[in-house]
């Protein structure tokens, strides 16, 4: 378990000042009115910072969250280039005026840690962010507890990207990567991360549905994996046509190898609106998949979809979704995410939906829904796996 320590630095001009050093984040208050975090290597983490709750991407983004009292939602918004620029300024200048204060009274490790924090300027924000977008190609989305998962692309897009509501691959081509390439990308992650990735405790193999490919092929990808970064839990998106292609004793060797859970976008289990979403396979079939994929020991996540089918499916919707939760037999070590549909004006979906004259749920009926099947599913399933909402627009690598 991590070990941390907290000091508390008082001084006539900055007040008092809380720092808590873990062994791969360090994190000052100031007064408990700002809050700074950074990894070893002096990248920001996060801040809170004039009431709002700012997140820094590895890629050099930043999202800001900020939550309004009731009715008001929540803000999520992705900063511009230049509103990062300032904000990264502005947390620089902050935290010197801080180290200033405090250095007579700091450590020779707190000395190191914010030696690396003040060299983390615009220009080395700027190479960080140049050397992202050497290496990956973009993240679209990982589930909700694999945020602070390190990501390995060793598949890149989606094998299927016919889906009429999500958009995240059209960029690119599906292709799996070669062992030498994987461990060229693997090496190039290190160097990105640096001292930072001690704080990725688990690997998300991206992209969209990296367990179809083949086992041969697998078995050599996760060994170059566990040849560069030994001893780390693996997890990965599958969608269920890819699951119907594996074995429980293929399963069961991916388990052996370190995969410990498998997520699911059923999104729907009725067959109306999974077509609707030119899903491939089909609701039995996710139950038939989610069977033998915990029979080889290996937990899932299941993902459904507020708001898909409009108002004239929305009851069917929610009860045979609730219906499929309830047949797959969750436990403890599985999740089931709820998360809003999202689609732009020109998407597959909409189209299709506009075609068949289906009304789209209001803001307030969406709402209504992801709360029917939140509580629908923690019955459904005798409240075993643990049950909460998804926000993709919160997602930042």
């Amino acid at each position: 378990m991590d070990t941390a320590t907290t000091s508390v630095i008082t001084t006539p001009e900055l007040g008092s000042i809380h720092i808590n050093a873990r062994p791969w984040a360090l994190t000052i208050s100031d007064n408990l009115r700002a809050t700074f975090t950074f990894d070893r290597e002096g990248r920001p983490l996060s801040c809170f910072l004039n009431g709002g709750n700012y997140r820094f991407g590895i890629s050099g983004d930043i999202l800001l969250k900020i939550v309004a009292a009731p009715p008001a939602p929540k803000l999520r918004q992705l900063l511009s280039e230049d509103e990062c620029v300032r904000l990264h300024a502005t947390v620089h200048a902050h935290v010197a005026r801080i180290v200033a204060g405090v250095t007579h009274a700091l450590s020779d490790d707190l000395r190191g840690w914010f030696a690396q924090i003040m060299a983390w300027d615009e220009d080395r924000a700027l190479v960080n962010r140049r050397m992202f977008q050497s290496t990956y190609l973009p993240i679209s989305i990982v589930p909700p507890d694999q945020y602070r998962a390190l990501v390995l692309q060793i598949t890149e897009g989606c094998s299927w990207n016919r889906c009429t509501f999500c958009s995240f691959y059209r960029d690119r081509h599906f292709r799996v990567k070669s062992p030498v390439a994987l461990r060229q990308h693997i090496q190039q992650v290190k160097a990105l991360l640096g001292r930072g990735l001690g704080m990725r405790r688990s690997i998300f193999l991206g992209d969209a549905n990296a367990l179809i490919v083949s086992q041969q092929r697998l078995r050599e990808l996760l060994q170059v994996i566990h040849d560069e970064l030994p001893a780390q839990d693996l997890y990965a998106f599958l969608d269920i046509f890819g699951a119907e292609q594996k074995t429980t004793d293929e399963y069961a060797e991916l388990r052996a190898a370190g995969v410990r859970r498998v997520y699911i976008g059923l999104e729907s289990g009725d067959e109306a609106v999974f077509n609707l979403l030119n899903k491939p396979g089909s609701p039995q079939q996710c139950i038939t998949t989610v069977e033998r994929i915990k029979m080889a020991g290996i937990h899932v996540g299941i993902i459904l979809l507020a708001g898909v089918g409009g108002q004239s499916l929305a009851p069917q919707h929610v009860a045979q979704s609730l219906s499929v939760l309830t047949a797959m037999g969750l436990d403890a070590g599985d999740l089931v995410y709820i998360s809003p549909l999202i689609v732009s004006d020109d998407s597959d979906y909409t189209s299709r939906m506009r075609d068949l004259g289906i009304v789209p749920l209001s803001s307030s009926a969406l709402d209504t829904q992801m709360d029917e099947l939140k509580t629908g599913a923690r019955l459904a399933t005798q409240g075993r796996p643990r049950v909460a909402l998804y926000h993709i627009e919160e997602w930042l690598y």
